[in-house]
């Protein structure tokens, strides 16, 4: 996945997970990172994680995203270069547990469009609650790797942008491209100049796992 995403500035990408509680230490987040260092992250107002420096400053140039799962957590990072078109980056954890079942149906048949129902049995041929929890977790997925854009937004803007992961709709099979938005997503993209959102789905201990990263 990394060699894909370097023509579009992004030297470095991987993915961490471990037990939630052993990376936390004096009000920020000390995720282990697979070169021996470790990643100092804490969060904005929203709750959305961003990286540190050694001087306490933002690392723009490291974009971050965490999700917790039960006694499972997990981060993705992705170092990008100043010019890059990769702009956010999302993670998300989803239990097919809580997709199963007559709980899991009345859920499902709330969260998901009769268009996203109808793509969850390729998402994972012959186990649909793990299906739906793909689903899922591509949504939350989308809605998080908006949130580095967003910060930047009001960094520089008083306006205030107001979206959900209900606005993240499931558009294709192949989960390459595989969001489309509308509403007030739609328009929230679009002021953030974030032209595409694209998935990669894999399993972690049982979970459907999906990393999305937003392109300018």
């Amino acid at each position: 996945m990394a060699d894909e995403l370097r023509p579009w500035g992004v030297e470095a990408l991987g993915i961490c997970w471990g037990e939630p509680r052993g990376w936390d230490e004096g009000g920020s987040r000390i995720v282990p990172h697979e070169d021996g260092t470790r990643l100092v992250l804490t969060h904005d107002e929203r709750e959305a994680p961003y990286a540190l420096r050694p001087d306490g400053r933002e690392d723009t140039g490291l974009l971050v995203s965490l999700s917790d799962e039960d006694a499972l957590a997990t981060c993705a990072w992705a170092r990008v270069t100043p010019d890059s078109q990769v702009v956010g980056l999302g993670i998300d954890l989803a239990d097919p547990r809580d997709f199963a079942g007559a709980r899991g149906e009345r859920f499902n048949r709330l969260l998901f469009t009769q268009a996203e129902q109808g793509l969850v049995p390729a998402l994972a041929p012959g186990d649909e609650a793990l299906g739906y929890a793909y689903a899922f977790s591509a949504k939350e997925a989308a809605f998080k790797a908006c949130a580095a854009p967003l910060r930047r937004w009001y960094e520089a803007h008083d306006e205030e942008l107001v979206f959900d992961l209900r606005g993240f709709e499931l558009a294709d099979l192949r989960h390459e491209a595989g969001t489309a938005r509308d509403g007030a997503a739609q328009a929230a993209l679009d002021a953030l100049g974030i032209r595409a959102i694209e998935l990669f789905r894999t399993e972690v201990q049982g979970c459907a796992c999906t990393v999305a990263w937003a392109r300018a």
